[in-house]
């Protein structure tokens, strides 16, 4: 028991940096297009970039997690993903954005979540939900504190090069000490309680586990509607409300950033919990509060896009973020309730492949969109993100009324 929850710890620690690392680039866009010159288009590929990377590469790291030990190749990615976030503060321009951040830093990312999921859930049976949830809280907090470390960052180190140095020096750190106590300390400790067998499984057979499975694609979908609002917020949002009430880049971070996700925190904590007793009477609760967060979250979003004020536009923002922690406390352990256990970090590859390639627009569609229609255009793609939300709310109806049962892993 005391191992988990030292693996957990590290990982969610880990996750933190994983994902503050991922909002730099949104909150530090403005300084970084003052220095460098880049267009809205032009800051809207990189991010573009970094998905169609992650695209390619995290099938391969799902089934690298499948076959070997997911602790050591989560120790690669934290460690080489830190000395790279380290030298983005070392470009400039626009090709060298694209090859050290949508490029080196997403490539050994990749290896992360696949591994890291389906570690999580192999280690938690009885309590899947709440342990994804605790991780899941990382990536929240580390979303929500970003704001506020960048503003403070930038005061202390005079520009947006050394935010990414201490970043990227911050989660070197965390790697060595998931080194010690977790992979080195804890040698042979996966093989001893691991009751998965590690298969040399063909890229067919996971495949298979995923796009032929229609439940688990329904899940699927649900959660990339949800990303692709995400990572248009992620890479937008700071930007838009600066640019539309006149506030300044650190006033505008910790606001975006903090608000959203600190509701959103809470509300993953709070369903981890609530969903595993659910779960527990009727196995359907996770897609029915997934649903419900669906819906509530589409006209949310159109109220962001137009809210009058500062203070409407946090309001949007955090009851958005409640509804956004009601559905990610569950996205993964949904798609892990219809695909089996020796193929889970396959399954989660896949299904980060598709969020990926599709997800990849929403940035360069918003910055084409600001181009063009300057304040406006971004308050046209944010309205317009909530009809993407009851299609995803559409595909886990059709799931939870005539799929899951057939596809539900009773016994594990």
């Amino acid at each position: 028991m005391m191992r988990k929850c030292f693996t957990l710890s590290f990982l969610s620690l880990a996750f933190f940096f994983y994902m503050a690392d991922r909002a730099l680039f949104g909150l530090l866009v403005i300084p970084i297009q003052k220095s460098t010159g880049l267009s809205d288009v032009q800051i809207g590929f990189v991010d573009t970039a970094m998905f169609w990377v992650y695209a390619i590469l995290v099938p391969f790291a799902g089934m690298l997690g499948d076959r070997f030990d997911r602790r050591k190749i989560i120790l690669i990615a934290i460690l080489l993903w830190g000395v790279a976030t380290a030298l983005t503060g070392f470009v400039g321009g626009f090709l060298g954005f694209i090859v050290v951040r949508s490029v080196l830093v997403t490539g050994v990312q990749t290896l992360y979540t696949p591994c890291a999921t389906a570690l999580i859930a192999e280690e938690h049976k009885g309590t899947r939900t709440i342990a994804l949830s605790v991780h899941q809280a990382a990536m929240y907090i580390g979303l929500m504190s970003s704001g506020a470390i960048v503003a403070a960052a930038l005061a202390g180190l005079g520009g947006w090069q050394g935010v990414y140095f201490l970043f990227g020096g911050l989660t070197v750190v965390v790697g060595i000490a998931f080194w010690f106590v977790v992979v080195h300390l804890g040698a042979g400790y996966q093989e001893r309680v691991s009751s998965v067998p590690r298969v040399q499984r063909s890229i067919k057979q996971g495949m298979k586990a995923f796009f032929g499975n229609p439940a688990a694609l329904c899940a699927g979908f649900g959660y990339m509607t949800v990303l692709f609002v995400t990572n248009a917020y992620a890479a937008w949002a700071p930007k838009f409300v600066a640019s539309k009430f006149s506030l300044g880049v650190g006033a505008s971070g910790k606001g975006v950033m903090f608000y959203h996700n600190f509701a959103a925190l809470l509300a993953i904590l709070a369903a981890g919990f609530l969903t595993d007793a659910l779960v527990k009477r009727n196995a359907k609760s996770r897609l029915f509060l997934q649903i419900g967060a669906l819906v509530v979250g589409a006209p949310l979003l159109v109220f962001f896009g137009f809210a009058p004020s500062v203070g409407l536009v946090w309001a949007a923002i955090a009851a958005w973020g409640i509804a956004r922690g009601l559905f990610q406390s569950n996205a993964f352990a949904s798609v892990f309730d219809v695909v089996p256990p020796e193929s889970r970090a396959s399954a989660v590859g896949f299904l980060n492949v598709l969020t990926a390639l599709v997800c990849s627009v929403s940035p360069l569609a918003m910055g084409a969109l600001s181009q063009r229609y300057g304040i406006r255009g971004f308050e046209m793609g944010f309205a317009g993100m909530g009809g993407l939300l009851i299609l995803g709310a559409v595909a886990l109806l059709v799931s939870c009324v005539a799929l899951f049962e057939k596809h539900r892993i009773v016994k594990e």
